[in-house]
């Protein structure tokens, strides 16, 4: 059974979730930006997203990751384009197909993905410390419910 909201709930509700995502980011952003700065590159959300892409899949072929994050292939390519000037990844062009391009992480591309994993899981080990475990219970349950909803919408 689901119940329905009028629109005045549902817009009080969504004025509660904006100031948790406000102070979330902000949050995210003091913390996990000082591990952050501490490493020699310039990390975007889409850098982090490929990286994580790719190290998810060993290696992969950039239609892969366009698919995984939404983006245009030239999108890709130029932040690729970066992350290769960073030595973080390599591209491999394949003799039997040379219009795929597979993509792997370097060693220092490993490295960063272990730091960024690391910083993202003390981060939320921290935020959810503050939670009972049912809570926690509770709020993983929602967000894969809301995930499982995406996904099917895309």
């Amino acid at each position: 059974m689901t119940e329905r909201y009028s629109k005045e709930e549902i817009s009080h509700q969504l004025e509660s979730i904006d100031h948790v995502k406000e102070a979330l980011l902000k949050y995210k952003n003091t913390v996990i930006g000082e591990k952050y700065d501490l490493l020699p590159y310039h990390l975007t959300s889409t850098k982090e997203a490929i990286l994580k892409t790719i190290h998810d899949k060993n290696s992969c072929i950039v239609s892969d990751i366009t698919k995984v994050l939404g983006l245009s292939p030239g999108a890709i390519t130029i932040v690729l384009n970066q992350l290769e000037d960073d030595e973080l990844v390599n591209r491999i062009y394949k003799k039997q197909n040379r219009r795929s391009v597979w993509v792997e992480l370097t060693e220092k591309g490993e490295k960063v993905v272990e730091v960024l994993q690391a910083t993202r899981v003390d981060f939320w080990s921290d935020l959810l410390s503050h939670l009972s475990e049912e809570e926690r219970n509770q709020y993983f349950h929602i967000m894969k419910k809301i995930s499982q909803k995406l996904q099917q919408e895309t």
